[in-house]
């Protein structure tokens, strides 16, 4: 059985559900009767290269703006979701649609499982044009669902029942949805070592309370600003600072760590690949409500607190672990913010209660191995 795992940088969350699924895959595959190909199919030409690039964009304008992202949501819906879909992807992409699915018909797959609207859509092109026997089965990495998902995959999973029945009430048929357990990739499902551990790894002081910002992959958002404001404390405080993809920010972060008091310190990083390692150094994690980023931080038990979410996708992050379980705040107000950081330097007692909501989510149960067999259990 030959399954593609597709990949597609849009954001990071796609790429990390990916590897997580291919990691989950390998680990039940002991006989050896799936072959695994993983791709990034828009690396494969020019012009695909160009779209990722202009999904790339997309994600930077949501990080930077709410209304650009909520616009693009709100218009999807004006000549009903799934006909836009079909419109905007099958006329106005319509060639880099159909470059995609040629890239597909190379590997001639069995079962391919996708991340992304997009690649779903190509993926049921491909299906439906090539190889009618081909499954289609897509992960959607987000909390809620939007209606740009493909109702005509084989299978649609999601990760928690709030999705599940909106999917449902979108149309999907009960038999196409499946509701797993939150996803996340084996180095966090791996991680062993200690707070102290850790800080000693990176140099950061083991005493200090330690904050860590992130603004997803491409650090568009509100972490700037709020470590601006968080370096005026007269509080001993050591700050991670994750640029990510952004290097201009990255060399700023990098300048002003170097001409701070002596009671702050701050620890600048590009994108790291074991975030699980800087996550677990800190006491307090300072982010956009990205899926991922925030499920991360709560299966490693480090509270959180949301500054900002972009649409009504990051809005259910938001709402899942700060509203109902309680693992942070949501402060979108960086003076706030930064009170409520130096009261907790002053009694980190005050995080016990999200520290304890974190449990809640057991990293050992993680839903990679429920998705890895309903691809394998697939019918072909």
């Amino acid at each position: 059985m030959r399954v593609l795992i597709t990949y597609v940088e849009a954001g990071n969350g796609h790429r990390v559900a990916s590897q997580a699924i291919a990691d989950a895959l390998k680990e039940i595959n002991e006989d050896k009767t799936i072959e695994i190909i993983e791709k990034n199919l828009f690396e494969e030409k020019p012009k695909l290269k160009k779209y990722q690039d202009f999904l790339i964009k997309e994600v930077k304008k949501a990080s930077t703006s709410s209304i650009h992202s909520n616009i693009q949501l709100s218009l999807m819906n004006i000549f009903g979701a799934q006909n836009t879909l079909k419109f905007v992807n099958g006329f106005i992409y319509k060639k880099i649609r159909d470059l995609y699915s040629d890239e597909i018909k190379k590997i001639n797959p069995d079962i391919i499982v996708d991340t992304h609207y997009f690649c779903t859509y190509c993926a049921v092109t491909y299906r439906n044009m090539y190889n009618k026997n081909c499954k289609v089965v897509t992960y959607d990495p987000d909390n809620n669902v939007h209606g740009w998902w493909d109702k005509r995959v084989d299978k649609f999973i999601v990760n928690n029942n709030f999705a599940y029945n909106e999917a449902i009430q979108k149309g999907f048929k009960d038999e196409q949805v499946f509701e797993v357990s939150f996803l996340t990739r084996k180095n966090i499902l791996g991680t062993q070592n200690t707070k102290e551990f850790y800080r000693a790894k990176y140099g950061i002081p083991e005493n200090d309370f330690v904050v860590k910002f992130a603004d997803g992959i491409y650090g568009k958002a509100k972490m700037r600003s709020f470590i601006y404001e968080l370096i005026k404390t007269q509080k001993n405080v050591s700050i991670i600072a994750v640029a990510g993809k952004n290097d201009k920010l990255y060399d700023e972060l990098k300048s002003l760590s170097e001409n701070l008091p002596k009671n702050v310190k701050l620890f600048p990083f590009k994108f790291v690949e074991q975030i699980n390692e800087l996550i677990c150094a800190a006491d307090l994690f300072v982010t956009k409500a990205g899926p991922n980023a925030v499920l991360d931080s709560v299966y490693l038990g480090v509270p959180i607190v949301v500054n900002y979410y972009a649409n009504k996708i990051e809005e259910a992050t938001k709402k899942i672990f700060v509203d109902e379980n309680k693992c942070g705040l949501y402060i979108k107000d960086k003076k706030e913010c930064k009170a409520f950081i130096e009261k907790c330097i002053d009694d980190k007692s005050i995080l016990n209660e999200f520290k304890n909501n974190c449990k809640r989510f057991d990293k050992t149960k993680s839903g990679g191995p429920q998705i890895a067999n309903l691809i394998k259990n697939t019918k072909i």
